[in-house]
């Protein structure tokens, strides 16, 4: 997760992309007056249709890395289905939302450390370290601040986070590797939840 969390950020802060907040959420909310109420009640509306889409689905208790792998893919494909967004979509949805007009690199690095201080991850990698330097590189040799609607910037600015997102072992396809291990720590405490039981 923390992988996922970290190259994320980084990938957000090179590329300048426009706020992307779950729009047909937003309409939703609007609708009833109570964001709170509906959040809950969306929430609990998904996660009970994940319960009934996924109840035949056949969790790999002893399975090896490939069974696990199936598993976490078929019930990723319930939860597109559904619509409930998976670990990675929340985060770059969160990642999207700290996006402003006129906002400086800087801003927005901070805003995805906070994040991931926030969700409790450490940045064992270096990689929020690594992202600092390329930023003050990128800013030294500009002269100035580094702005995320600073095309020419930003571009030379995201040619150093894939150097130092690859140099700290980071690249390949985290998507699946976060879904697959989301799926051994659900398995693991089923497992552990079934040793109690016993």
């Amino acid at each position: 997760m923390l992988r996922l969390v970290t190259t994320r950020a980084a990938r957000h802060a090179a590329r300048a992309v426009a706020p992307a907040c779950n729009v047909a959420f937003q309409r939703g909310y609007a609708e009833s007056g109570d964001i709170v109420k509906d959040v809950f009640l969306n929430q609990q509306k998904q996660f009970r249709a994940l319960l009934d889409a996924t109840k035949d689905l056949e969790v790999p208790v002893n399975g090896d890395r490939a069974a696990i792998k199936a598993y976490a893919e078929k019930r990723k494909a319930i939860m597109q289905k559904l619509g409930i967004m998976t670990t990675e979509e929340r985060i770059a949805a969160t990642l999207a939302s700290g996006v402003e007009p006129g906002q400086s690199a800087r801003e927005y690095l901070a805003f995805a450390a906070a994040q991931r201080s926030a969700m409790g991850l450490e940045d064992v990698s270096g990689l929020g370290k690594a992202l600092d330097e390329a930023l003050a590189a990128v800013e030294k040799a500009a002269g100035k601040p580094l702005m995320m609607d600073d095309a020419a910037g930003m571009k030379a600015f995201y040619a150093k986070v894939e150097s130092a997102v690859a140099g700290a072992g980071l690249d390949g396809d985290l998507a699946t590797e976060s879904m697959v291990t989301d799926a051994e720590n659900e398995i693991k405490h089923l497992k552990a939840e079934l040793a109690k039981n016993k």
